[in-house]
Parts: structure tokens; sequence; C-alpha cells
């Protein structure tokens, strides 16, 4: 399936392929992207999804985020306990039925997180520079996601690009707007 997509895409050259070089916005360094402060409560997504030789579609991700306390025990002592961003999502995309998933992100380092979510099959890193968050894993057939969000001056939405590719090569963009609606 993967060669039959990465020669589909060779053969077809940039015909009807998503926008590559969707802006993003520029980096400031405050506020201070932290993801456990924006993704707690709830918020709602609003964007277009670009699929190479598919007309755009419409995307809106509703979420729900709550902080979890870990603790694991480590042999016979028990590590410090960690806290854990979990975020429950419904995606809506086009006229396709709503699809759940979840996020879980653990800080490992000042504004550095791992975690999971559960549409991924490899695991998940992020990290946050002034008021940008980036996110990168792996999906389905081997394709990547590199996704980088943006906060605005006053905190409350998010200007969120995601690229997927394969083979170095640019197949679906998502430009969203996230809002923060509660706490």
């Amino acid at each position: 399936m993967r060669y039959i997509v990465a020669a589909t895409l060779l053969l077809t050259g940039c015909v009807a392929a998503p926008p590559a070089a969707a802006p993003i916005p520029p980096q400031a360094e405050a506020p201070r992207f932290d993801p456990f402060t924006f993704f707690l409560g709830t918020s709602e997504g609003q964007g277009t999804l670009a699929k190479v030789m598919a007309d755009p579609v419409p995307v809106r991700v509703e979420s729900r985020g709550r902080i979890e306390t870990v603790v694991t025990r480590q042999s016979a002592w028990a590590a410090p306990a960690r806290r854990v961003l979990v975020l429950d999502q419904t995606v809506h995309e086009g006229d396709k039925p709503p699809r759940e998933r979840q996020w879980r992100l653990t800080e490992i380092a000042p504004g550095r997180y791992e975690g999971t979510l559960s549409d991924a099959t490899s695991p998940v890193t992020a990290q946050s520079e002034g008021n940008r968050l980036t996110i990168i894993f792996t999906i389905k057939d081997g394709f990547k996601v590199h996704q980088t969000l943006t906060l605005s001056p006053d905190g409350s939405r998010a200007d969120n690009v995601m690229r997927v590719s394969q083979l170095g090569m640019t197949v679906a963009v998502l430009r969203e707007e996230i809002r923060h609606t509660a706490p």
C-alpha cells in the first residue's frame, strides 16, 4: 500500500497538492505555550484539511482536557508522581462519522513533552519554545506528522498548522484555529 501511494505521488507531481508552505504565525517569547494550561478544560478547533488529489474538507475538533497524577513503582521504591495531560477529542472530518481519540502527555523536562496518541503508531514528542508548541509523531502506513501550534497574545486561541508527509513529500495540510472555551 505504501508503495502504491508513493508511486501515485511521484507520477502526479504537484497536481492538486496541498499547500506545503502554509504560513505559520511568528514565534514570540511570550506568552509561553503550556499545553497543560491551554488544553485544560474544553476547547474547539475549526479548520480545513487539504489532501493530495482531493477537495479540501472542513474539520472540527472538540476537546476535553484534564490533569491526572500518576504514581509508578520503580523496583522497591515509588517514583515521584507525574502530571499527565489527558486530552479526549472528538474529530469531525467532512462527511465521515465522528471519531474519538486520546492524547496523553507528560512533561519530561522544562518545555519538553512525551506521550501517546491513540491513533499514532509512534510515541509523541513535543517541545514548547516561547508561544510555539511543536508536536511530532507517526501515523498508520508510516506517514509523518509535524504540527506547529502558535499561541495568541491573549492565550485564548492557537493557530495549528499540521503537515502530513511520506517519503519527504507533503500529502496533507491542516490549517486550524483552536479556541479555549472553558476551564
